[in-house]
Parts: C-alpha cells; structure tokens; sequence
C-alpha cells in the first residue's frame, strides 16, 4: 500500500520521494528506515517495509504473515482510486475530517472511510466515505481528473459504481473536481461530460425549483427556455436536478451548487442552469441532517426570487414586442399560431434575446466595470450593468475575486467625483446593495 505511519504522521509514498534529490535514493533511504522499523501499519501498528522491485510500483507491505484485514481493504481501494488525482484524498480528508468532527457531538452519527465501513462484508466496490445517521446510512464518492480523454471509461466505471451501490442499497453522493465546470451564464447552460450528467441527484430544494418551473411554464405560449434565452435542443422537462463541484487549494475546500435541467443526452452534452450557481464552505454543505444539507438556504431563496423576477422581465419585454400579435389578455396558445406566425415569432425571440441586457459575464467585463469604477470615471451605460449585475450575482463577484463591500466604497469614493445624476443615481444604488 501507499500509505505508513513515519513519525507519528501518515505519509503517502509518493509524497516521499521529491524529497530526495533521485528516485533511486529516495527507495534506498525509505528501505534503510523501513528495515530499521521506522515505519508502521496506520491500521495494526506492525512495522512495515518497502517493497520496490522491477515487477511492481514501490509500496509499504507487512512484514511476512503479518499483514491485517484493514490493510488488504485499503490496497484494494487504492486501486479503486489509481485513476484519481492528487486532489482526491486532500478532499476526501478534508470531508472525512469535517464530518468526523459532527460525530463528536452527535451520539447518532458514525463517520467511516468506506473501506473500513464495509470491512467485514467484504464489498468490492467502495464509497470514499460511509456516513450513518441513526439508521440511515449513505456513501460519498468525489471525482478527480473527468476530462475529454477518460469520459468514456469514467462512464462505464461510473454506470458499474452505481449499479453496485444500487445492488447493496446503499444511496451515494457525487462529487466532481471543478477543473472542468463550463458554463455560460449569458445563455444560462452547462456545458458537460456524460459522466457528470450521471452524477446528478434529486434533492429537496430541487423539487422546490420543479414547483417554480411547472409555476412559470403553465402558459407554454412562452417557453421558459425562449424566455431566458437558451437554445434548446430538445423538448425540456420539469425535472431539476443537483451537480455539486468541488474545489480545493492551499487555503481552503469550497463547493459549487448547479441547479438545471438536462438537455441534450448525446454528445455534445448539456444542461439548462435552472440557478446561476453559488459557493457554500465545506462546514456549510457539510451539515448533517437526515442527509447532507448541500445547500444554503438564504441563497436558494434568493435565487428563485432573481429566477422569477428575471422571467418576468425578459416576458414583458417579450409581450411588449408581440402587441401586434397578441391582444392584452387574450393570450393565444403557440399551437394554434399557423406555421408562417411561429417562424417570425421564433426570429423575434432571437432578435430580442440578442438585444437584452447581458448580465452573467464570463469575459473580463466585470473586471473592467469595476475597474473604470475604482478610477471614478465610470460612464451612464456601464454603472447601470454594473448595478444590475451586482444585484443578480453577489456570489458571483466573490467568485472572481471581488468584495461586494470594496465595491460599494468604490462606488462611494466615485460619487465624490462624478456630477451626472443620471450616474449617481446607480451608484447609490450600489451602495444600498
């Protein structure tokens, strides 16, 4: 195995060797101190060697005939997660830890790394973590290294996870390594791999947004993907569902919350993003209820009230064109426009879809705006996408490196400035955010 106890810490044997100046040094100096039993097993305690010859990968092994169970488990999940990145057990640790941390004070609740929770009945697939809360029990698997080149193994390794976990009853959370999020928040989609279209799940706040949808989309005259701007490649469903990425660094483990509806279930994949998405901290998402909570509840509010605000804009707007078209009130069904009437009206929507106001940015504009605000030279057009973009994405400006509260100071050091009222007005605006 990879893993050892040396000086009262667990080291990871790949770790180990940058920190000699040669690969062959490195394996000579880690036998010296193994053959002098400065190595043990983190699960029995018995000393351990390293073995590294021309067949095999070094690796940390029991003396002969002491080799323990948990040790056997652990090799066997280590060959579970060969495909992953480094950044897997930094993530799995950092979640395994937090929720460690809820069991000290929750006389319900085990935490266990999912070898060693399905030790005795020897199963030979694993979850990174096992979770039991009462008699309720789910598993947490985390992604690492999805990309172009190993989509299609992923999903045949995924489909037969899944298939397993479902053979055991076991019900398993996903999460996938942010390295490959991509959306476009201007057109509200995600663009995906088929592997992360399969470890999308249902949650409670999903049918609340399903409750919202079905709310809006009642009048199908307007479908809610022309509203917002997305081209659709497919009849849509009310079925919203979860993708939660993840992200570490030096500093910390964040975790990104998509809401949407999938769309296209062939290549290229994608999705309508039903919320914009937000980032919560691990000891946020992390709260254990009858499951995780993965979610914040203030900003899931306020996303569906921005969903609803925003959908009621874009349509009148919308209505606003079609007068002609459509008599106030009497608001006929698309399927009784003749088809001449849906093509020019299908153009329309494009036209002034095309014409709104951009408000999700994945260029350097907001950068810009706030830049051109931090000089206190900021034009009448540019302070009002400012504002309306701040109030739509708070998140989002942390997301990209922005304090909400510099802006606002921003914005009052600018008033100092500028005399336009017309610019003023939206720069107190920004202050009152």
């Amino acid at each position: 195995m990879q893993i050892a106890m040396y000086e009262q810490k667990r080291i990871f044997l790949t770790e180990e060797f940058p920190k000699f100046t040669s690969r062959e040094i490195a394996i000579d100096q880690i036998k010296k101190r193994g053959q002098k039993r400065a190595y043990t097993c983190p699960f029995c305690e018995e000393f351990l060697t390293l073995r590294a010859g021309s067949m095999n990968e070094p690796h940390f092994a029991h003396i002969r005939g002491k080799s323990c169970l948990m040790s056997q488990a652990y090799e066997q999940y280590e060959k579970q997660i060969n495909r992953e990145s480094s950044n897997h057990s930094v993530i799995t640790d950092a979640i395994y830890d937090d929720l460690s941390t809820q069991g000290k004070y929750k006389p319900d609740l085990k935490v266990e790394h999912g070898f060693q929770a399905k030790l005795k009945e020897n199963w030979k697939i694993v979850p990174d973590i096992v979770v039991k809360k009462g008699s309720q029990e789910f598993g947490i698997s985390i992604l690492t290294n999805v990309h172009q080149k190993g989509d299609e193994n992923l999903v045949k390794l995924i489909r037969k996870r899944q298939k397993y976990f479902k053979e055991k009853e076991l019900d398993v959370i996903w999460f996938v390594e942010d390295r490959e999020l991509s959306v476009d928040l201007t057109y509200r989609v995600l663009f995906l791999w088929e592997s992360e279209i399969l470890i999308t799940s249902k949650t409670p706040w999903d049918c609340k947004w399903e409750n919202l949808v079905h709310e809006l989309s009642i009048n199908d005259t307007y479908p809610l993907h022309e509203v917002f701007n997305y081209h659709g490649r497919t009849e849509l469903t009310n079925d919203v569902r979860s993708l939660y990425y993840v992200n570490s660094n030096q500093d910390e483990i964040t975790f990104s919350v998509y809401r949407m509806i999938l769309d296209e279930l062939n290549s290229p994949y994608r999705a309508f993003a039903i919320s914009t998405g937000y980032n919560i901290q691990l000891s946020e998402a992390l709260v254990i209820e009858d499951q995780l909570r993965l979610a914040n509840d203030d900003l899931e509010e306020r996303h569906m009230a921005l969903f609803r605000s925003d959908f009621a804009n874009a349509l009148h707007i919308m209505m606003q064109e079609y007068k002609e078209t459509y008599v106030p009130n009497i608001i006929q069904k698309s399927a009784s426009l003749s088809p001449q009437t849906r093509v020019a009206k299908q153009k329309t929507v494009r036209k002034i879809k095309e014409d709104l106001e951009v408000v999700h940015w994945d260029d350097g504009t907001v950068s810009y705006l706030i830049n051109k605000l931090k000089r206190g030279y900021i034009t009448e057009e540019d302070v009002i996408k400012l504002e309306y973009y701040l109030r739509h994405n708070r998140e989002l400006v942390v997301f990209k490196g922005w304090e909400l509260r510099d802006i606002q100071a921003m914005a009052t050091s600018a008033l100092g400035r500028i005399d336009d009222p017309k610019v003023r007005i939206h720069l107190v605006k920004i202050e009152e955010l």
